[in-house]
């Protein structure tokens, strides 16, 4: 009995080694996770100072010039009383198609189907609605202005009206159909159409000898100079002064005397 008392009091003691052994064991190792845990907090926030010592430990900040707010809607300029640039007007529908029958085009309206021949968009013009011209004192009057003053102004533009009308005939009458013909003639020898300025003329030698002087001077005008007149036509009508008649009366005098003492010299 004595023997099976000590050994339960042996392990018992075991036992409680054991567990003593088991919470000091676990003591260490919270220790060990607190310790951790606090140099983890102290190296990300660093050491706790008190505010004091910061304010001791960091320099006073400069004053700075705050700029002012910027505006947050800016001010633009009024617009004119008018429609926007590029705005379409409104359409109307109308469209132009062409017909190949009357070889002409016609209009069409997509909104009413209407059709017709004359462009809607060209306002009509009638001669009866245009303004008439208003005549100064309603013209010459020989009851209102007695005798006729040609320099008065109904003279003046009864005068204006005259010569703007006889204008507008004339030129009326001058507009005539261009003219589309041509002349020449048939080459004899190669038979090709040549016109008026490939004739044989063009290509004689006085004409060639014109066509190459032309490059330094103007021939036609050196030859209209004399208005066609040859140099002894043109000499024949020069007057000649004393002094030209006297030698010349003088050279035809040596020469009857020349050619009579001829026969001595033989």
């Amino acid at each position: 009995m004595q023997s099976d008392s000590v050994y339960h009091q042996g392990s018992k003691a075991a036992q409680d080694f054991t567990r003593g052994h088991e919470q000091e064991e676990q003591e260490q190792m919270e220790q060990s996770l607190d310790q951790t845990h606090k140099s983890s907090e102290y190296g990300s926030k660093g050491p706790s100072r008190s505010p004091s010592s910061e304010r001791k430990a960091s320099p006073s900040l400069p004053a700075e010039e705050v700029p002012p707010p910027l505006p947050s809607d800016e001010i633009s300029p009024p617009l004119p009383d008018e429609a926007p640039p590029g705005q379409e007007s409104e359409d109307d529908g109308w469209e132009p198609v062409w017909d190949d029958i009357r070889q002409a085009y016609y209009f069409y309206n997509r909104v009413t189907q209407k059709t017709q021949w004359e462009n809607p968009r060209v306002p009509d013009t009638n001669p009866n609605d245009e303004p008439q011209i208003q005549r100064p004192h309603g013209g010459y009057d020989p009851a209102i202005h007695g005798s006729y003053d040609p320099n008065a102004s109904y003279a003046v533009e009864a005068r204006e009206r005259a010569e703007n009308a006889k204008a507008a005939a004339d030129a009326a009458g001058s507009t005539t159909t261009p003219d589309y013909s041509a002349s020449g003639h048939f080459n004899r020898f190669t038979g090709k159409w040549q016109s008026e300025n490939q004739r044989a003329e063009n290509y004689s030698d006085e004409a060639k000898s014109a066509r190459q002087m032309n490059a330094f001077f103007d021939v036609d005008a050196a030859a209209n100079s004399h208005s066609g007149r040859s140099l002894k036509a043109e000499r024949a009508n020069k007057k000649l002064t004393k002094q030209e008649l006297k030698a010349f009366k003088e050279k035809r005098k040596e020469k009857k005397e020349e050619k009579r003492r001829a026969w001595l010299k033989d």
